[in-house]
């Protein structure tokens, strides 16, 4: 491990890491929580801030905070280097290891270029007066333009291109960005994407920039109001949302997200101290999205523009929302009116809305009866219909009655007949229930590798803490046995010691060990001290007699399955000599499974 990860681990807690993740409560020494990588009623997973690591005895996941922001993030080491050294402020140097100078820490560094250049232009250059015109127009401030990183592209072909390739950046690596695209005339000649436009970086959650929403200034523009990044390696736009950087701990103090439509409507609201806000950009929240937000907070308040496009969309995140379990609340705007406009006109009438947001029921009875004529018996049935489709999205039953409750008694129809017809929706695919399966959670059921891993950790915590058990496992756990390639490693480094020395010091054994087998051995002796630290020798070795028959049966049946497939394979290919010594194989591995049995 090199010097700027150990640096980084020596400034960071990783208590305050994850907790910026998911909610930990303190449990004797560690903290322990909820596993965000599988379902569980029963929290198990611990964390060690005497160790720093973590350790989930469910699912079996573990490791120190490069692992965490890896496997939670689904990012690779490069890019868990970056953001826990920026967090850290601990630079990297790429020249001692140019392996940890990814495609997307490249991009990364283009888009924080980026960011500087347009925000330069915005305060200095003579034709970024247009947009500082349109800043002041809508009473954006010089400390919001600050604060978001507002900036401006220069209405030229080739300026940002220019600008990126003198600070060293291949043309290659900056069409890899998007600030860039190939001239569609057959030569090889690039030219600025965003051009002439007000530019709202577009920031992760950790606050590096990813990619821009680029606003016209002027009528006649041909590419439309907003245009936005597209699709690249450091830019999903279906798992970002815009302002969460700087309003996640306002959301987790608050305990409820605001969600608006646009850049200004954020910017307009922070400003007035209404900071747990973010945007969607207009469009449905993904489940991406929804998870995101989720980690923070589940409890939502939409508060989209009032006209009819607005509702709508409002409409259009509930899917994803409910079927994740967020409690959503929608503010009701007046028509033409979004968060941006009253917020202009009295901040304070901001506040008293977001206080005064309906549950989402509320609102989607309000809006759905607005317009209906319940006398009239087709109208009645439509808007019935549309009602029961809403109501079948909710998971709890209780709620559910709630809402077929009043509308029985909205409608005049009998609640049985109500309830009837709810069933029939939830049976149909249009309007299937996301909770069936999604609302009862089960037990977590780990895979067969995920099961012997977690065996065979528990047998080398109790081997190194009882070492007169390592004759035994020496014996009796042949190398045939052990696969699995990180944990093997350290087994076979612990049974050649013994073996070698006719003893354990662990102290002394862990000079011949590598980082990744040290932080190994570190999440077994956190396993040990949670699990068996009051066992003696005698109920030490029953148990660990019974892991490894445990383990031996968990790696046979695996490997039977293996060659199950691997027999079947061969007779489709028509190789009968391969699959006679497959056959082969497979009957001795069941003799061996037999035994055990």
């Amino acid at each position: 491990m090199s010097t700027s990860t150990e640096e980084i681990k020596a400034r960071l807690d990783i208590v305050d890491v994850l907790s910026e993740y998911i909610q930990l409560n303190q449990s004797g020494m560690n903290f322990k929580a909820v596993c965000p990588f599988h379902k569980e009623k029963t929290p198990s997973f611990f964390v060690s801030p005497e160790k720093q690591i973590w350790h989930c005895f469910g699912c079996g996941s573990g490791g120190d905070i490069f692992e965490f922001i890896k496997k939670i993030e689904g990012l690779e080491f490069p890019e868990a280097l970056r953001i826990l050294a920026d967090k850290a402020n601990v630079n990297i140097d790429y020249n001692y290891n140019p392996e940890l100078n990814s495609q997307k820490t490249k991009i990364l560094d283009i888009l924080d270029e980026t960011v500087n250049y347009y925000q330069q232009n915005l305060l200095n250059k003579e034709s970024a007066k247009i947009a500082r015109d349109y800043l002041k127009d809508r009473k954006i401030s010089k400390e919001a333009v600050d604060i978001f990183k507002l900036g401006y592209s220069e209405d030229s072909w080739s300026a940002l291109l220019k600008h990126l390739k003198d600070k060293g950046f291949t043309e290659k690596d900056i069409e890899a960005s998007g600030m860039i695209l190939k001239s569609s005339k057959g030569n090889f000649n690039f030219y600025d994407r965003f051009r002439g436009r007000l530019m709202f970086p577009i920031n992760n959650v950790f606050g590096q920039t990813v990619g821009f929403t680029a606003r016209a200034l002027k009528d006649d523009d041909l590419q439309g109001k907003y245009v936005n990044s597209p699709q690249t390696a450091s830019y999903d736009k279906s798992s970002i949302l815009y302002n969460l950087d700087l309003a996640k701990l306002e959301i987790k103090s608050k305990n409820y997200t605001i969600l608006v439509e646009g850049q200004m409507d954020v910017i307009s609201s922070y400003m007035a101290g209404v900071k747990n806000v973010v945007a969607s950009s207009g469009t449905a929240l993904t489940p991406e999205q929804v998870k995101l937000l989720r980690r923070y907070s589940e409890n939502l308040i939409i508060a989209y523009d009032g006209d009819s496009a607005g509702v709508k969309a409002s409409f259009r995140i509930i899917d994803n929302a409910l079927k994740q379990g967020m409690n959503i609340k929608v503010v009701s705007l007046a028509k033409g009116i979004d968060p941006d406009d009253l917020i202009k006109e009295d901040s304070e009438k901001w506040r008293q809305k977001i206080k005064e947001a309906q549950p989402l029921m509320d609102f989607v009875f309000d809006k759905t009866l607005s317009t209906v004529d319940l006398s009239q018996v087709f109208q009645k049935k439509q808007a019935a219909q549309k009602l029961l489709i809403f109501i079948s999205k909710i998971s709890d039953e209780i709620e559910r009655e709630v809402y077929l409750k009043r509308m029985s008694d909205l409608f005049n129809i009998e609640y049985e007949i109500l309830s009837k017809k709810i069933k029939e929706v939830l049976e149909k695919k249009q309007a299937k229930n996301f909770y069936q399966e999604d609302s009862k959670e089960k037990d977590y059921q780990p895979s067969e590798k995920n099961k012997r891993e977690e065996v065979l950790k528990e047998i080398i915590a109790l081997a190194v803490n009882f070492s007169d058990n390592l004759e035994y496992l020496a014996s009796n756990l042949e190398n045939e046995y052990i696969n699995s390639v990180d944990i093997d490693e350290l087994y076979k480094s612990i049974v050649i010691y013994y073996t070698k020395n006719n003893k354990l010091n662990i102290e002394n054994m862990k000079s011949n060990l590598n980082s990744e087998q040290l932080d190994l051995l570190n999440i077994i002796t956190f396993i040990f001290e949670n699990q068996y630290a009051d066992y003696d020798q005698n109920k030490s070795f029953l148990e660990i007699k019974k892991l490894v028959k445990d383990y031996k049966k968990i790696f046979l049946s695996e490997k039977l399955k293996k060659l199950e497939y691997l027999i079947k394979k061969a007779e489709r290919e028509g190789d009968q000599e391969k699959s006679d010594q497959i056959s082969a194989e497979f009957i001795n591995y069941t003799q061996k499974l037999k035994v055990l049995e």
